[in-house]
């Protein structure tokens, strides 16, 4: 009896190594897709083609050259003064750009996440960055509103 508990116990220790195991292979490979670069810390500038040969550009918030990134309240510097410039051009929000993720500009985030229905929690990650409207310019006199 003592000896089939104990091959019962080693056979349960090993199916549980396994299953975890198995589990940690998966997260493994799911989250490199998933994962952000980190907090926002700069801006970066993107490019597109504009009908006068020349080109737009856009100016996002970045993790060191990458725009996969994430930030809230409580944030400050570049990346920030970016949301907050775009907030202020495409959503006619009247923030000061002063660079400080504080309750107005998580606010004026909200609205702009209410505008495009992609739900309101004032956070700016990856589905922000894809559905609002950012500045694209070519030249101080011409810009316009537009999805990346």
């Amino acid at each position: 009896m003592k000896m089939t508990r104990a091959l019962r116990s080693k056979a349960g220790i090993s199916t549980a190594a396994i299953l975890l195991s198995c589990a940690g292979i998966g997260m493994t490979t799911a989250t490199p897709a998933a994962a952000y670069a980190g907090y926002c810390n700069a801006d970066v500038e993107k490019k597109r083609p504009a009908a006068s040969g020349g080109s737009y550009k856009a100016v996002l918030p970045a993790r060191g050259s990458n725009v996969d990134c994430y930030m809230n309240q409580g944030a400050e510097g570049d990346a920030v003064k970016a949301l907050q410039k775009n907030l202020n051009w495409c959503y006619g929000r009247n923030l000061d750009v002063d660079g400080i993720f504080g309750k107005d500009t998580r606010e004026a985030l909200e609205y702009a996440q209410a505008q495009e229905k992609i739900g309101k929690d004032g956070k700016y990650g990856e589905l922000s960055r894809t559905h609002l409207e950012w500045r694209w310019y070519e030249n101080r006199n011409l810009w316009y509103c537009g999805r990346l």
